[in-house]
């Protein structure tokens, strides 16, 4: 469990941020130096400065009872009104005032929620969400998604990394985490064993990870945490941050194979010096809490757990930006019930677990603006009217998609999940979306004009991962009559889904974006 020394050190430099966010708020500071330094605190100012975004990490993304009631707490003290579940397993509030940037930093801390180290160049861990409800699983990876986490946030201390480094660990079963395309991930063997992964990562030149162990005991996962960051710390890229991460950082070693052998023999040297064998004991996590089994309830929203008549519901809202009403009303019963929390999901989904199936029945009702089928889960990050650096307003674009789709009566159940970034860094996870877009700019009658590329083709799912290719280029108000072509077509055809119809119907398809172009 975290320390009181750890707890301690996480506040120690707030007096710092607390500085700086004024100097910035009086335009003291310039916006590059208040990002440069604010990330760290878990806080970037948005678009045209005058507002700021607070980010709240939880350990693989669990919300405990007490961190629901206070999230409902700050909601109506703060009157947050923009509230974003992100692809980092995070908690986002936007448009907020330097003072209550600060005092949320405070608050959050006194409830056991640590946003330093939640952004800037710092490591951190997503985690299988289902991990310990999952009836499919065969080990409950939980105690190792919680040593790693607090190991990350000790490290950030002591080891000064060139970026950021993102973390994954899974179940075996759940693909979301990203485990083989991370910098550095662990993938549940059926063995019980891990297999790791290193090197990976999205955005720019995106790189699949490099296998550099197998069938490794999941009591010494941070001996291979602490060898990745002394690996990147030595030898990633301090001069040039856009060659920062550690996905380029084995060309710059001379390849693969140098880059395996450097890393092997770090962590040998860290087996032979360090203690980071991990009991799990120390992370003990029991559901005792039984229901009867009532799987009537069972739905597209609400799925069995495997402990006996507990049941679980997805609340999935349009671009991970919550309906606050309804999320404080789902919060209020939530807090009420015994052994009930939420989990934020890699797919910008909040998960209620531990529930019976008549709180779960409750709780769906609650949240009834979720997602009714997988188009409707789409992914996008938060875009350009709010992200500094974003390009194109990809939240505003999912909008319209769904918007024309809805006024218009098309049938989307075979449309797959968009996934949608405002530009190339994929927040929205755009390369591994069967269809992604990501924010650009297209000479339209020699004017630039809002636009976006559709990628073609990803895929996140564990033995078929792949990043998809740049297929076309839309204006930005055309995409949503490309996705209503598609629609029909696809609902013209036997073919029960979109990834289906395209197997073979790739030609048509490229016809299409062309004929959009």
């Amino acid at each position: 469990m975290i320390t009181q020394e750890l707890k301690d050190r996480l506040i120690a430099d707030y007096p710092k941020f607390e500085d700086m966010t004024h100097k910035f708020y009086k335009k003291e500071m310039s916006i590059a130096d208040y990002k440069g330094e604010s990330g760290a605190f878990g806080s970037y100012a948005e678009r045209g400065a005058k507002s700021s975004m607070s980010r709240w990490r939880f350990n693989g993304g669990r919300m405990t009872r007490e961190h629901m009631q206070f999230l409902a707490d700050s909601i109506r003290k703060y009157n947050l009104q923009h509230v974003h579940f992100t692809t980092g397993q995070c908690l986002q509030m936007h448009g907020l005032d330097g003072d209550t940037i600060l005092n949320l930093f405070k608050e959050c801390h006194e409830h056991g929620i640590y946003n330093r180290g939640a952004g800037g160049d710092n490591p951190n861990v997503v985690a299988s969400i289902l991990r310990g409800i999952d009836p499919r699983e065969t080990l409950d990876i939980t105690p190792y998604a919680a040593a790693i986490s607090e190991f990350l946030m000790e490290q950030m201390f002591y080891i000064k990394l060139p970026r950021k480094f993102k973390m994954a660990i899974d179940n075996g079963f759940d693909s979301t985490p990203h485990t083989t395309f991370k910098d550095l991930g662990f993938n549940l063997t059926k063995y019980n064993t891990f297999d790791v992964y290193a090197c990976g990562g999205l955005g720019p030149n995106p790189r699949m990870g490099i296998p550099v162990a197998h069938d490794v005991q999941p009591e010494d996962v941070l001996y291979y945490v602490k060898a990745m960051l002394m690996v990147f710390a030595n030898h990633g890229n301090f001069k040039n941050r856009g060659k920062a991460r550690t996905r380029y950082m084995p060309a710059e070693m001379g390849g693969a194979e140098a880059f395996i052998k450097i890393y092997e023999e770090t962590l040998a040297m860290v087996k032979e010096v360090e203690q980071l064998t991990i009991n799990p004991a120390d992370y003990a996590y029991e559901i005792t809490k039984r229901g009867k089994r009532d799987d009537s309830v069972v739905n597209h929203r609400i799925y069995r757990q495997k402990q006996e008549g507990l049941y679980y519901v997805e609340y999935h809202p349009v671009g991970g930006d919550a309906n606050v009403e309804h999320l404080l009303s789902a919060l209020d019963y939530a807090v009420t019930l015994d052994q009930v929390e939420a989990r934020i999901a890699p797919d910008q989904s909040l998960y209620f677990i531990n529930l019976t199936a008549d709180e779960a029945r409750k709780i769906a009702n609650l949240t009834d603006d979720s997602a009714i089928n997988e188009f409707r889960r789409s992914v996008s990050c938060v875009g350009s009217t709010v992200c500094q650096i974003g390009i194109q307003d990809s939240n505003g674009l999912l909008k319209a998609i769904f918007t024309h789709l809805e006024e218009i009566g098309v049938d989307t159940r075979k449309l797959p999940r968009l996934h949608i970034s405002g530009c190339p860094h994929s927040c929205g996870t755009h390369q591994i979306g069967e269809i992604g877009f990501h924010g650009s700019v297209k000479l339209v009658d020699k004017k630039p004009t809002v636009s976006f590329m559709l990628v073609d083709g990803g895929s996140e799912h564990m033995g078929s991962e792949n990043f998809g290719k740049m297929a076309g280029h839309i204006v930005a108000t055309k995409i949503p009559e490309f996705m209503e072509a598609l629609a029909n077509k696809l609902n013209e055809a036997p073919e029960p889904d979109f990834g289906t119809w395209r197997l073979t119907h790739k030609a048509q398809y490229m016809e299409l974006i062309k004929a959009f172009e």
